[in-house]
């Protein structure tokens, strides 16, 4: 059985490491996490992931980019916000965007004139 892949990207070091942890405990998931964007870009070109959890701390600028970056390489990517709130939450927010093929995905437009 393939576990499905889930990119955690996060900037609080000790809360990013909790959450691949709380994320690694579900024996149908394997969770990779890293800090940086450059990081994350890397390791979303390498690997086949099949859901991208975006912890708190992440400025508007480089979540766009990394959602601009994710959804142009593999336009079917879940992409999912995490605020915390406990192993529970987390673990029905993951449930909810695989079973429910919800999560937060949305087009971004560059338009230079507007």
């Amino acid at each position: 059985m393939n576990k499905i892949q889930i990119l955690v990207i996060g900037r609080d070091a000790d809360i990013l490491q909790t959450v691949v942890r709380l994320v690694n405990k579900n024996e149908e998931w394997n969770a990779t996490g890293t800090s940086e964007d450059e990081a994350a870009i890397e390791l979303f070109h390498q690997h086949p992931y099949d859901l991208v959890l975006l912890g708190g701390g992440i400025e508007n600028d480089s979540e766009l980019k990394l959602r601009k970056i994710f959804t142009l390489q593999n336009p079917n990517i879940k992409i999912i916000q995490h605020w915390g709130g406990g192993s529970g939450l987390l673990e029905n927010e993951i449930h909810s965007a695989l079973e429910n093929n919800e999560g937060g995905n949305f087009n971004i437009l560059d338009n230079p004139f507007s």
